[in-house]
């Protein structure tokens, strides 16, 4: 036993030894008690305590074993009466990532739990400030103690691990890493970062799956048949669309080509040639040859770089068309509309139409109106379903009339519209050949002669006319 000490009488009759032990890692106290002999004294708690005092415990003593081991007499057993008190180490602070830290890419399901196999997950769109990770700080740790008071360090944690990568910004309390820019959240080795510019070296196709972003998209190969290309932004495409659908939020430039491919923009767009597509551009559009295509365009729509050629389809620009060529000379069917008229009239129509169902069902309210009033004052009152139908029919008759109303001013409107066309013009700087036929606003025309150098535009007395260009363009 280590660090013992014994209390005996040398007298025929012997008291209770006490002693204490510490034990080797001195993080324990021990009571040993022996039995008194021949009518000696037991131990008191006084007794042990002093011992305790003498062998140097500093830690708290556990009173209550020691009365217990002195009640019971618990001799010669070992009874721990104080612990020190053993050091916490610190913990490591730890990241923990909201999104998945790998590039592997593999098909996503919907919402029917269906393999979407265009849908690889390479594209995250972001927002800035959305949380990327958040960060636990290590703990200090707590200092321990043995039992003689002796101290004992705790190891404290240590921070964790982590890089800030482009586009991303640690908070200021540094508790969490956030979205910088708004853009696409991508693995790099060992940290996530934020690409506000979507660079694709390849093709758009099984490889990439779809591609859905919130930032500029930039394609260095093509958009391969039956993909998908969108972006809240502008999208530029090196090589060609084939059979595809580009949609953005700005401006599309295909340098190379479309074929029977479906583009859409609220701003421009440019291709180098658009062969069998649909293509609707809330800007200016401008391709060297536009083939059996149907093209809504809002601004002007140009092809005069290269051939220039319009032939086959339909082309709608609500401000202006300049073209090199128009038609073939197999005389191709070819309709170019300008202006809105095209638009006005059918909101006309579908005006007109419901204006004439309102007038009607009004015309049928006001009879039912007249009539309940003329029971109502010839018997001096009507039954209370009969009040409830006349006070519909008032009611709907009031919002009938009003409805009659916003739509007569629209149609009025439209109709004026159509006498604002003295500044849209065609400007063809070759040939427009026969088969093409010619809408502006409300007016339409045939051409049914190969023309060369001519502006289309509505004249004076209110008529398509085709004019030749004199002087240089």
């Amino acid at each position: 036993m280590n660090n013992s000490t014994f209390k005996s009488e040398n007298t025929e009759n012997v008291d209770s030894a006490i002693a204490v032990q510490i034990s080797d890692d001195r993080m324990t106290a021990y009571l040993i008690l022996t039995a008194p002999l021949d009518g000696g004294q037991e131990a008191t708690l006084d007794d042990v305590l002093k011992e305790a005092s003498a062998c140097s415990i500093a830690a708290e003593i556990d009173t209550a074993a020691i009365a217990t081991t002195i009640r019971d007499k618990m001799y010669a057993v070992r009874v721990a009466i104080a612990k020190g008190k053993t050091p916490v180490n610190g913990v490591d602070g730890v990241i923990s990532y909201k999104y998945e830290c790998s590039g592997a890419l593999s098909a996503k399901t919907n919402e029917r739990d269906e393999t979407d196999y265009k849908d690889l997950g390479l594209v995250t769109n972001i927002l800035t400030g959305t949380l990327i990770a958040e960060i636990t700080p290590p703990t200090e740790g707590e200092d321990g103690a043995d039992v003689c008071g002796a101290q004992h360090k705790a190891i404290p944690g240590r921070e964790a691990k982590f890089l800030v990568g482009k586009g991303t910004a640690l908070t200021p309390e540094g508790d969490a890493i956030v979205a910088e820019i708004d853009g696409n959240l991508r693995w790099y080795r060992d940290h996530f970062t934020v690409d506000e510019v979507l660079i694709l070296a390849e093709d758009v196709g099984a490889a990439t799956g779809n591609i859905d972003f919130i930032g500029d998209v930039q394609i260095k190969g093509n958009v391969m048949e039956g993909f998908t290309v969108k972006s809240k932004k502008n999208i530029t495409i090196n090589g060609t669309a084939t059979n595809a659908k580009i949609k953005a939020d700005g401006n599309i430039e295909i340098k190379m080509g479309s074929v029977n491919s479906q583009l859409t923009a609220k701003g421009g767009i440019k291709v180098g040639f658009c062969e069998s597509s649909v293509i609707d551009c809330g800007g200016d559009l401008t391709s060297a040859s536009f083939v059996s295509s149907e093209i809504f365009c809002k601004g002007t729509a140009f092809a005069i770089n290269g051939k220039g050629v319009i032939i086959g389809g339909k082309i709608t620009c609500l401000k202006g068309m300049v073209f090199n060529t128009v038609g073939s000379e197999s005389y191709t069917k070819t309709r170019l509309t300008l202006g809105n008229g095209a638009i006005l009239s059918e909101e006309k129509f579908v005006l007109e139409k419901e204006e004439a169902k309102l007038s009607e069902q009004t015309q049928k309210l006001i009879q039912i109106i007249d009539t309940l009033n003329d029971i109502k004052k010839n018997k001096g009152g009507i039954p209370r379903d009969k009040e409830d139908m006349l006070a519909t029919a008032i009611r709907s008759r009031f919002q009938y009339s009003n409805e009659i109303k916003r739509i007569n001013k629209r149609i009025a409107e439209i109709e004026a519209s159509f006498l604002d066309n003295a500044n849209l013009m065609i400007e063809v700087r070759k040939t427009i050949w026969p088969g093409v036929s010619v809408r502006i606003g409300a007016l339409q025309k045939k051409i049914e002669n190969k023309s060369d150098r001519c502006r289309i535009s509505i004249d004076n007395s209110g008529e398509i006319t085709v004019k030749a260009i004199t002087g240089s363009i």
